[in-house]
């Protein structure tokens, strides 16, 4: 079989079929005869943005799927829309999916730019912080024997009086609730008292 520019639908769709040379060249002509208008196409539909695809790609995408159909019998010369509206409708698929595909990943990149930039903490909050925390550290350390561990239980873990009564009995440092109770409003007296000098 021999091809040249202007082949029928039939000639090539037989030389997709027959494979070797042949498809080669029934690939060649059918990309030849489309290839100016489905530029022209695809560059109306691309709002002059610069997409990692570009018309080309989706082109040679949508001649592959072609073939594939073919081979696969779902594109039949008779019953079928003519070839160059066949791929015209493929290569507009491919398009919107590909559109669709880049605007969903153009917003996760936004969405993860933004939350990356909202989660970013202000360094000068942290050390603001950090200072403070420092401060309430050295006046919990001068308060008193357990009001370190008091408030880190109450304060950071979030403890109530029961499991903080639970460890520091345990731990031997104190010896029924009512002393946890008692040592825990001592330590509030003399920090209050200490921050209200400050």
């Amino acid at each position: 079989m021999s091809f040249k520019r202007g082949l029928s639908d039939d000639d090539i769709v037989d030389g997709i079929l027959a494979g070797g040379r042949e498809r080669d060249k029934a690939i060649e002509a059918i990309y030849t005869q489309n290839r100016s208008f489905l530029i022209k196409f695809l560059s109306n539909r691309s709002n002059t943005k610069d997409y990692v695809k570009q018309p080309e790609d989706i082109i040679w995408e949508s001649v592959e799927a072609l073939v594939h159909n073919i081979i696969e019998g779902r594109y039949v010369t008779q019953s079928s829309a003519s070839l160059s509206a066949y791929l015209t409708t493929i290569c507009k698929n491919l398009w919107h999916k590909f559109l669709s595909q880049e605007s969903n990943r153009e917003e996760r990149d936004d969405k993860f730019a933004k939350e990356i930039y909202e989660d970013e903490p202000d360094i000068s909050i942290l050390l603001a912080e950090k200072e403070r925390w420092d401060r309430y550290l050295a006046i919990f350390d001068k308060a008193g024997k357990h009001c370190k561990q008091i408030f880190t239980l109450w304060l950071v873990e979030g403890m109530s009086g029961k499991e903080m009564s639970d460890i520091l009995i345990s731990e031997g440092k104190l010896k029924s609730e009512q002393s946890v109770r008692n040592a825990k409003s001592d330590c509030l007296e003399k920090v209050t008292s200490q921050l209200m000098s400050r």
